[in-house]
């Protein structure tokens, strides 16, 4: 364990200096980046500011979406009927108003349980009510 040389303690004082001001130049040149984005921050909040404060009507409809098969079987009818769900979902205006109660909104044929199991059926998922809250 020999003696350090002078050199050898000046670099090793100045190593930490040099990568402490490495890190800082690197750091602060970004500052109009940093303007703009805390310029859009603050559009950001204005925005979401107004969308709470403005009380628009939402537009739900009641849904209810069942299983259909082509049975003779009563017990497959009263098993779709037990299994059906019924929920709400948020839409926008256009679509609110371009249904209503009774409206068939999808109807597909379940081409796999025929293929697999020989089954006829489908989806089907139907509009049942329709309601605008304040």
């Amino acid at each position: 364990m020999g003696k350090k040389t002078t050199m050898q303690r000046t670099s090793t004082r100045l190593f930490p200096i040099l990568i402490l001001m490495v890190f800082l130049t690197s750091c602060g040149g970004n500052s109009e980046e940093l303007e703009r984005l805390q310029k859009e921050n603050t559009d950001l909040k204005a925005q979401l500011q107004l969308l709470n404060q403005a009380k628009k009507p939402k537009y739900i409809l009641k849904i209810r979406l069942k299983q259909a098969s082509l049975s003779l079987s009563i017990k497959k009818h009263i098993r779709n009927a037990m299994n059906a769900v019924d929920f709400e979902i948020p839409v926008d205006k256009d679509f609110y108003d371009s249904v209503s109660e009774g409206t068939e909104i999808v109807d597909n044929f379940r081409f796999g349980s025929l293929v697999l199991y020989g089954t006829f059926g489908d989806w089907e998922m139907t509009v049942k009510g329709k309601e605008i809250r304040e």
